[in-house]
């Protein structure tokens, strides 16, 4: 592909094999409070999204209280599972080498999981801490591109010479409003075809289920 000067990959789902295991720690702290969210839902409606945005939403929907301290639980008990069992998506630590333009993160998760994630996985050393890139660095996270116009400003790069790699409708819609070329990502294990009906229909220029054809996708 020509005129592609950065790659903005999402985190959870595109690098790192989190989705399932998220959903399902949301619903077990919804549970544990009384409520009834469950995974397959929260996957449906909220991924891609920022915690806060969550609770607002749920609340919304669901008519439930979010008691103070819930978010704090939920990014708690996140990052101590996932310190513990998280893993890379398939062919990325071997993809990653043979990228022949510049990375960064652009993510809804908070730094500091985030940046624990990295270090477990191995993947920090494709991603020092200037490429990454969280949703609370900004007014507002995804779907708005808020997130991915300041990756840009930060890695130098005008917007239109961006490729966006997204597992989310939130980010998909979000780096379309940012002018941005974006891949939909549906190798990892939480994605299904009607995940990748949903990308398609929200503006994603194409779907590739296979992390090591990235560097192929790139040269057409």
């Amino acid at each position: 592909m020509t005129g592609i000067d950065l790659i903005i990959f999402d985190f959870d789902g595109v690098l790192v094999d989190s989705e399932t295991m998220g959903c399902q720690i949301w619903s077990d702290v919804f549970a544990k409070h009384g409520m009834t969210v469950s995974a397959q839902d929260i996957m449906e409606k909220y991924t891609g999204k920022t915690g806060t945005l969550i609770c607002s939403l749920v609340e919304q929907e669901y008519g439930y209280h979010i008691p103070d301290g819930f978010l704090d639980e939920v990014n708690e008990t996140t990052e101590e599972i996932m310190s513990r069992e998280l893993k890379t998506v398939a062919g990325v630590l071997e993809t990653m080498p043979k990228l022949y333009v510049p990375v960064c993160i652009a993510s809804g998760s908070r730094p500091k999981r985030l940046n624990m994630c990295l270090d477990v996985t191995g993947l920090r050393r494709w991603f020092p801490d200037e490429t990454v890139f969280s949703s609370h660095f900004v007014k507002n996270g995804k779907p708005a591109p808020d997130l991915f116009f300041y990756a840009a400003e930060k890695m130098k790069v005008s917007p239109e010479k961006c490729l966006v790699i997204e597992d989310s409708t939130a980010g998909i819609i979000g780096a379309k409003a940012a002018g941005m070329k974006a891949y939909g990502f549906i190798g990892a294990s939480h994605c299904t075809p009607e995940r990748g009906r949903q990308l398609i229909e929200n503006g994603a220029d194409l779907l590739f289920d296979d992390f090591t054809k990235l560097p192929e996708l790139l040269k057409v």
